[in-house]
């Protein structure tokens, strides 16, 4: 696939700015909860399932873009998906039952499970190697921006307009995000006489041993990322008698972290030890995971050892999203959309696995979890994953030069 020429920066502005509102629609019901419930008249428990449907959609369809993008091109895709998720969320609008809004949020997962896989991808065919892992660290902090951001500008659209405000605002960001990547999204020359062949593509980068360490690595820091920060809150509740109402600003400094580790490892991911690199800092997470349960010091302490849990489990996203890449090749998004599925895969074990060491043994034993998990990804890390010939290469000619 021969990408014309496009300015790299401008379009990795427009694809932070989607992947920032991706993540603000993902979590933007929370806020709302009370206020859906009462209009449709059910419970906030049954409201929540909502936030559910859209997970549903994209886990589903996030491994099924990948091959459409490979073959047809990244514009199509990316602008097909984005107006399903204008379409879905101005239609959240319009819901006029429980069931109704259910189904514009179904739709709404289907449109961004086409965009994170999709824009990563495209990073990696519009810049050059030296500066893939800058630009994509950058693209991936856009999700830690539109959790720290985002979702109190949604608390605030509600409280001034109703739930049905945010969508409309939403609604109208998208479109004109979809008017302007119209515009300056690159066009590619889609290859003669290729057919669509999803398992054709399955087969070509399951091939390598090396792409299923690679996602394992991923669902393991996941899995231990997710057991610190989905139990973190309840953690601050009951050992320093917050309410809930009061978490949120530390829940947010916390998640600051997300934003630095994607910083961070867009900058590792150019150095030439980076997988050592990105296994210490594993080793580290998991450690800094059990001070998190067990360091009663004050809410403030708990929520900076927090933050560096996310810096150090998190700043892997480039790298493997890097070496995915480079395995790829012209399987890139197909790579990339079982690289999202990964995703969620570590979010359901962290979640489920630290709900049961929480009942077996309490706080401290969602830590010692979170500690194996992530010596588990280094294991992996540091023992099964190779670097890729054209990095060897690259790192090659940079010190000759």
């Amino acid at each position: 696939m021969t990408e014309q020429r496009a300015q790299p920066v401008l379009v990795l502005s427009l694809l932070f700015a989607a992947t920032f509102l991706i993540f603000t629609v993902y979590l933007m019901l929370a806020p709302m909860l009370v206020e859906l419930a009462a209009e449709f008249r059910t419970s906030v428990a049954v409201a929540g399932q909502l936030a559910a449907a859209t997970s549903i959609t994209w886990a589903i369809a996030a491994p099924l873009v990948g091959p459409l993008s490979d073959t047809y091109g990244r514009r199509p895709v990316l602008l097909t998906g984005l107006m399903l998720m204008t379409l879905g969320i101005l239609g959240s609008v319009l819901a006029w039952s429980y069931a109704s809004l259910l189904g514009f949020r179904l739709l709404t997962g289907i449109g961004m499970a086409t965009i994170p896989a999709n824009s990563l991808a495209t990073i990696a065919d519009i810049f050059p190697p030296r500066q893939r892992g800058k630009a994509i660290g950058w693209l991936l902090s856009a999700s830690g921006v539109g959790t720290a951001l985002g979702v109190p500008g949604v608390a605030l659209l509600t409280e001034l307009g109703g739930w049905q405000l945010p969508f409309y605002v939403i609604g109208a960001l998208l479109l004109i995000l979809w008017i302007l990547l119209w515009v300056w999204f690159p066009r590619s020359q889609q290859q003669q006489g290729q057919a669509l062949a999803f398992l054709s593509r399955f087969r070509e980068v399951g091939a390598s041993r090396a792409f299923w360490y690679i996602l394992g690595v991923n669902v393991l820091m996941v899995t231990a990322f997710s057991g610190v920060f989905t139990y973190l809150a309840a953690y601050l509740i009951q050992t320093y008698s917050m309410n809930a109402g009061g978490t949120a600003l530390p829940l947010t400094l916390a998640g600051l972290g997300v934003i630095a580790a994607a910083f961070i490892g867009g900058r590792a991911a150019g150095l030439d030890r980076r997988i050592l690199l990105v296994s210490i800092s594993f080793l580290f997470g998991g450690l800094v995971a059990v001070l998190v349960f067990t360091t009663r010091e004050s809410p403030w302490v708990t929520v900076a050892l927090a933050s560096g849990v996310a810096v150090f489990l998190r700043m892997s996203l480039p790298v493997t999203s890097l070496l995915l890449i480079d395995l790829a090749d012209r399987s890139r998004a197909t790579a990339l959309g079982m690289f999202a599925l990964s995703n969620q895969a570590g979010t359901v074990a962290g979640t489920s696995l630290g709900g049961l060491m929480l009942a077996l043994g309490g706080f401290p034993l969602v830590g010692g979890f979170c500690l194996v998990t992530a010596v588990a990804a280094a294991a992996v890390m540091g023992m099964k994953v190779r670097e890729s010939p054209e990095h060897v290469q690259e790192m090659a000619a940079e010190i000759q030069d």
